[in-house]
């Protein structure tokens, strides 16, 4: 998806704020720390499918984290996903995919790159999936089935 959306319905008895940061911002931080990194964002990673892929298929599948068209970096980043594919028998995360996403996992963890903010009810946010990794702060919710944490996710692709 090229635009994530969210909509806030009702937010979390505490926490829960919504964390983005640029993910342009981290490559170029990569490209100042580790310029020998870099090329490596530009080749395929493996990517857990989560036991979505269908009877027969891999496990796992490949994509270029990164990709550059002349004007913009584009950037797709889902640490979790990328990680999990340890989970599977004789697949490991080779020592520079480890480091790269050691340094952008950390990036994002620093307040210095990210920003959070609270979404009340009625609030949209809408995010280029190419350029803002998002992410959402740990969050204490009701108990009460009718008062707990609801926001709608929307990914739209455009032409």
């Amino acid at each position: 998806a090229d635009i994530v959306g969210l909509l806030c319905l009702r937010p979390a008895k505490a926490g829960g704020q919504s964390r983005i940061v640029s993910t342009v911002t981290i490559f170029n931080a990569l490209r100042r720390a580790h310029p020998e990194l870099v090329a490596r964002l530009f080749e395929p990673f493996r990517l857990d499918r989560r036991d979505g892929q269908q009877p027969g298929q891999s496990p796992v599948s490949w994509i270029t984290p990164c990709g550059f068209d002349g004007e913009r970096l584009r950037t797709f980043y889902h640490s979790d996903y990328f990680r999990s594919i340890e989970r599977h028998p004789g697949i490991e995360l080779t020592a520079e995919e480890r480091a790269i996403l050691d340094f952008y996992d950390a990036c994002a963890a620093d307040p210095a790159f990210y920003l959070d903010m609270w979404l009340e009810p009625g609030d949209m946010q809408f995010i280029s999936n190419h350029t803002v990794a998002h992410a959402r702060t740990a969050y204490q919710d009701f108990d009460d089935p009718a008062l707990k944490r609801h926001l709608l996710r929307l990914w739209l692709s455009v032409p």
